[in-house]
């Protein structure tokens, strides 16, 4: 009886061991053999008690201005999956084209629709702006940093951008922060 009570603990163990292993797998497959992207960022809000300080990105392409860029599909639900090809310009991800699939041979970065914004003086009620979550909308930083980058966004004095490292499969991983193109070194 108790070599079973054994063999369950260990298989338990065993058990959550790989899926913290795959987990940390996965994003470090992405940063080794994705595309390296610059997003432009507006940080929110720079602390939890229970994880520490972190900031909360939004980024210029979780907003897509359904007028401005091109879609291939205009009708969209919350929660839909959409694959937003990019264009590179000096390094930054640039909105090219929204798909409901993930593109072939494009770069492309995948999101989750996460609120519509409906043109209702429009004839039809069509689709105006796209909030897209992309699982990156959070980065961890040094106890005390938070409030610092927060600040220097706020204030406007400085231009915070997020280096991302993009997948073939349009998985993103935030590698660092670049506070007027500089790299913060934590």
């Amino acid at each position: 009886m108790r070599m079973n009570q054994k063999k369950i603990l260990y298989l338990t163990l065993i058990f959550w061991l790989l899926i913290f292993s795959g987990f940390i797998a996965y994003k470090e497959y992405t940063l080794r053999t994705g595309t390296e992207v610059l997003l432009k960022t507006l940080p929110v809000d720079p602390r939890d008690l229970f994880r520490g300080d972190y900031v909360t990105l939004n980024y210029e392409i979780s907003t897509l201005d359904m007028e401005r860029i091109e879609a291939e599909n205009s009708y969209f639900y919350y929660s839909d999956p959409v694959y937003l090809s990019l264009k590179l310009e000096n390094g930054y991800g640039i909105p090219k084209k929204i798909y409901t699939t993930p593109p072939k041979n494009e770069l492309y970065i995948k999101g989750k629709v996460k609120d519509i914004t409906y043109d209702w003086e429009a004839e039809e009620n069509t689709i105006k702006e796209l909030r897209v979550d992309y699982g990156i909308e959070s980065y961890f930083v040094p106890e005390g940093r938070g409030i610092e980058i927060e600040i220097e966004q706020q204030t406007g004095r400085k231009q915070i951008d997020a280096k991302v490292i993009i997948d073939k499969y349009g998985n993103a991983v935030v590698k660092s922060l670049l506070i007027d193109g500089e790299e913060i070194e934590f």
